[in-house]
């Protein structure tokens, strides 16, 4: 060749490249010269930062050869090497050592050399001519040639298949020999060729060469902009003990794998987990979540918001969509602290309206599908741009795109992968860096779980490696920098997209969710007499269609937990099976569906401390909207429901508005009726009867209402076959009930008693970690506190007749079984606000309680014995009777008998004689008792009615009366 001058500079990059082997984790290809420099590591694709790209190529113009396909060009300076970049659209897997070819040239100053080495072509380079020229033949050969053809020291390269890149690195001390200065403006050029052969097959920047020339030259000042890519993962799992091998299958499959590619590569994913999903595993997997913060703390997890339970947002009212935003909300904010900007529709099921409920909860853009939400209403063709869906809010859409559709999730320079790399690269030859392509899924999906292809995370991780090297020209980000970084929307676009859900599920529902929600509307669930719309619409109602409630009552707690439960148990509301000829309501969700009706019961139960009674009550009332009645038990402190089915005791809670059973926001599974399942356990459940293997847990007993009067009510529940006998008694001011049991026949009789929740509510937010064991099988009793709150669960079968069998943990519940040992058997259930110590507490001028947590080793009775400030005994009661050795566990407010003011109260242990043994605790009523006393007293004055200031007055009077007597 001849050289000729031309104005410019020039850079060829000329690569021969061998066959490499496949790579391990971040594995180096078979090299010449390692490179090694103080800046970064060139060879490591993920070393190369956003910003150094300088051209992204056209694809496809290689005459259909992957591997001389160029894909992207970089460059940057550092302190004493420059460093060169070319990305090909495929390396891996492909031994392209004989057929590739490629030859670069370098353009520092004016004049150079126009022609390419090695006669590959016969043309020349018209502007930027080279003075120096990276020919690159494979892994290890390679040149370094100057304008006049000789070979030049300076030249270090590396391979990375995975990456389908070559980088080379060329020493600063080589470069100012021919023109360069330190800062300066670099020009290059890339080609690739076929190995001994001439003829160009793929050049950068493009040029038609037609006229001979080569014309056109990348300047390294000159960057491209990004694609931006991100990834969305919507986990959703109901609350369940399942949760924790969905994110963990303990086979490298589940949600932790994707984390890990996040974490590994240092690239941020925007994850949406539903509220129950965040429940659950606040009691299966604490320390997921806890990473979950860790990441988002560190700018690597975004997280998005939504409903709570994932209902069908349209079909409900905005009360519930509104009090289930604002949950979700809440729970991000407490696990992940962070509040959620964007939000995941669930099912993608949207109608026009719902922009009021997202932006009066405060969310900016919603994730959506591009294929038909964008699509079905707009024709602006181009979805990778956010559109306001709104014209009265500010309220953006985030459109999905279309090509991530599928059940699998494309791994690394697969097929599917190249068509991924073509369409980025076309985004950035578009030339608009607000373009976004945005993945959303199910988190289950990539994680390889719940039924999802157990390849997908391998595939993920892979893609995620790949894209960690593509930084220089792919950006991937979280939903929220987006939105800050741009004016919204960037579209310029305002759409109204009337209704619309994703492509499959709206094939399925024959064009409009609306098919499968009439069929849930007027499905009747087993046991019922009214239809699920009915249902959910009857406990809104009870509830005055409120979206908030003061949970620093005790009746707005209770009402927060009937919302919880209903937002809950409408999980994927009216969704559907393929049964092989239709798709009809799926079987799961009518398990759930079917307990909404449960959060009516939390209502009547926060009705009640809104004006607990006197004295004790026993009725029948249908609490649970079956349309048929329950039993219900109940004191001016604890509210208990029975079923006929089983006689159990399916609901209990105190006056101050903390649930000890009704775990309803669990999942039910096995069961549309008012059934016991693995998480869902009634108290004095028969479980099985040894003398005729019977389990009673669902037959029909009869109940009855046995006693009700000023001091106590007892319930009577028999078996249909009349083999099991079982009394409930309930006294005055008692926290528990006496259970007694009688059996007809010797056997052993099994009972569970359960599902303990011993402050559902603060269990909700905390976990097992709250959760204290009390007692144990050999002590004579069994329970758990909560050490937040006090609130304690105990069972006590002190008597003879009953023996410990066993105790396990359920979801958001304690069970306990006890067994009989004799025909005739009884036991104490007690739900109340336990304290470590035995002792008196003032509660009104003619009460005080008591609260028993101690063992004794002799005696058979405790007995308050009432005494005037001179010590006279004016009356006494017995709290307590039993047999000892044994523990005693006891809350419950005990009422002067005669109704007199309380002046002095000591609790004694007795024997069967009425002999004292000891003296356990004792109480004096002083002034401040009466002072602090009389302040409740004015409180309640204002809002109290005229029957009841006549009450108040006369305890207002004889606390006057009283008080020149009390000690100060």
């Amino acid at each position: 060749m001849t050289s000729a001058k031309i104005t410019g500079f020039t850079l060829i990059l000329c690569i021969t490249l061998g066959f490499l082997s496949s790579f391990a984790w971040f594995q180096k290809a078979s090299v010449r010269n390692v490179l090694a420099e103080s800046d970064f590591a060139s060879g490591d694709p993920t070393a190369w930062p956003t910003g150094t790209c300088v051209a992204v190529d056209t694809t496809d113009d290689a005459g259909g050869y992957v591997y001389r396909d160029i894909l992207a060009v970089c460059y940057e300076e550092g302190s004493n090497e420059l460093y060169f970049r070319v990305d090909f659209l495929k390396l891996e897997g492909i031994d392209y050592a004989p057929y590739l070819n490629v030859y670069v040239l370098i353009d520092f100053e004016p004049g150079g050399q126009s022609y390419l080495p090695d006669y590959i072509w016969d043309g020349q380079v018209r502007g930027y001519e080279w003075e120096l020229c990276i020919a690159v033949y494979n892994s290890s050969s390679a040149t370094l040639y100057d304008l006049n053809w000789q070979n030049v020291s300076g030249l270090s390269w590396q391979f990375h298949d995975f990456q389908g890149m070559l980088a080379c690195n060329v020493s600063k001390s080589t470069a100012d020999d021919y023109g360069f200065t330190n800062g300066e403006t670099v020009y290059i050029r890339v080609a690739t060729v076929r190995d001994g052969q001439s003829g160009l097959r793929d050049i950068c920047p493009n040029d038609s060469l037609s006229d001979g020339y080569w014309d056109g030259a990348l300047a390294s000042n000159s960057h491209t902009v990004t694609t931006k890519l991100a990834f969305v993962h919507h986990g959703n799992q109901h609350i369940n003990p399942f949760t924790s091998g969905v994110v963990d299958d303990g086979q490298g499959h589940g949600f932790y794998r994707i984390l890990d590619s996040h974490e590994e590569y240092g690239l941020p994913v925007n994850i949406h987990m539903s509220g129950v999903l965040i429940t659950s595993l606040v009691w299966n997997n604490p320390s997921f979540l806890e990473r979950i913060k860790n990441l988002t703390s560190r700018g690597l997890v975004e997280i998005l918001g939504s409903v709570y339970g994932q209902h069908i947002m349209p079909y409900l009212d905005e009360c519930l969509n509104t009090w289930a935003l604002n949950k979700h909300k809440e729970l991000c904010q407490r696990y992940f602290n962070a509040t959620p900007r964007v939000a995941w529709v669930p099912e993608r099921v949207w109608k026009y309206f719902l922009d009021n409920d997202f932006s009066n909860t405060g969310f900016e853009a919603v994730v959506l599908d591009g294929q038909t939400h964008h699509n079905d209403y707009c024709g602006c063709g181009n979805y990778h741009l956010t559109h306001k869906i709104s014209t009265s809010y500010d309220v953006y859409a985030f459109f999905i795109c279309e090509r991530w559709y599928g059940t699998d999730f494309p791994g690394a320079n697969s097929d599917w992968h190249l068509d991924f790399k073509k369409h980025w690269a076309g985004i950035v030859r578009a030339g608009d860096e607000k373009q976004i392509c945005v993945y959303g899924d199910d988190w289950e999906k990539a994680a390889g779980v719940a039924n999802w292809p157990t390849g997908n995370p391998n595939n993920y991780d892979s893609m995620i490696r790949w894209l960690a090297g593509a930084k220089p020209w792919i950006q991937v980000v979280k939903l929220s920098d987006y939105l800050d970084w741009y004016t919204q929307p960037t579209s310029g676009v305002t759409i109204t997209i009337t209704e619309d859900t994703y492509g499959g599920l709206k094939y399925w529902t024959g064009g409009s969710y609306d098919n499968w929600y009439n069929d849930f509307k007027y499905w009747v669930p087993y046991g019922c007499t009214k239809t699920a719309e009915t249902l959910w619409k009857d406990v809104l109602q009870a509830l005055n269609y409120s979206s908030s409630f003061n949970t620093s009552t005790p009746s707005g707690r209770l009402k927060e937990l009937a919302m919880w439960t209903l937002a809950s148990n409408l999980y994927e509301t009216a969704w559907h099976e393929w049964d092989g000829s239709d798709w009809v309501l799926c079987g799961w969700g009518k398990e759930i569906w079917a307990h909404l009706r449960y959060a009516m019961i939390l209502v009547k139960a926060a009705n009640w401390t809104e004006n607990p009674p006197a004295t004790p009550q026993i009725y029948w009332e249908d609490v649970d909207d079956d349309g048929a009645n329950e039993l219900i038990m109940c004191n001016d402190k604890i509210y208990f429901v029975i079923e006929r089915i089983g006689g159990r005791i399916v609901f209990a809670a105190t006056k101050d508005g903390r649930v000890y059973i009704g775990n309803y926001m669990v999942q039910y599974r096995g069961t549309e009726g008012d059934y016991n399942d693995d998480d869902h356990v009634g108290a004095l459940t028969d479980k099985w009867y040894t003398y005729n293997n019977h389990d009673y847990s669902h037959e029909l007993y009869t109940v009855q209402i046995e006693v009700s009067n000023q001091t106590h009510v007892q319930a009577k529940m028999v078996s249909p076959d009349a083999y099991i006998t079982k009394k409930a008694t309930l006294r005055k001011g008692s926290y528990g009930l006496r259970v007694q049991y009688s059996q007809k026949y010797a056997g052993t009789l099994y009972v569970r008693l359960g599902s303990f929740s011993p402050d559902l509510e603060t269990m909700l937010y905390e976990g097992k970690k709250v959760l204290q064991t009390l007692g144990s099988g050999g002590q004579g009793f069994m329970g758990w506190k909560n050490t937040v709150t006090n609130a304690s669960a105990v069972v006590a079968w002190q008597y003879p007749g009953a023996a410990y069998s066993w105790a396990w943990t359920l979801t958001f519940a304690k069970m306990v079984e006890i067994k009989s040992l004799a025909l005739n058997f009884c036991f104490d259930l007690t739900f109340a606000p336990l304290q470590n110590e035995t002792e008196f507490a003032f509660s009104t001028l003619y009460s005080a309680y008591l609260n028993v947590y101690t063992s004794f080793t002799e005696g058979s009775k405790l007995v308050a014995a009432f005494y005037t400030y001179s010590g006279v005994q004016k009356a006494n009661i017995t709290v307590w009777r039993g047999v000892t050795p044994n523990w005693v566990a006891l809350y419950m407010e005990v009422w002067h008998p005669l109704g007199l003011p309380i002046e002095n109260v000591t609790l004694f242990l007795v024997d069967e004689e009425g002999n004292i043994l000891s003296k356990v605790t004792s109480f004096l009523v002083t002034r401040a008792h009466l002072q602090a006393r009389t302040e409740e007293l004015k409180q309640k004055w204002t809002d109290a009615a005229l029957e009841e200031k006549t009450v108040l007055m006369r305890e207002i009077a004889e606390i006057d009366s009283q008080w020149p007597y009390a000690p100060g």
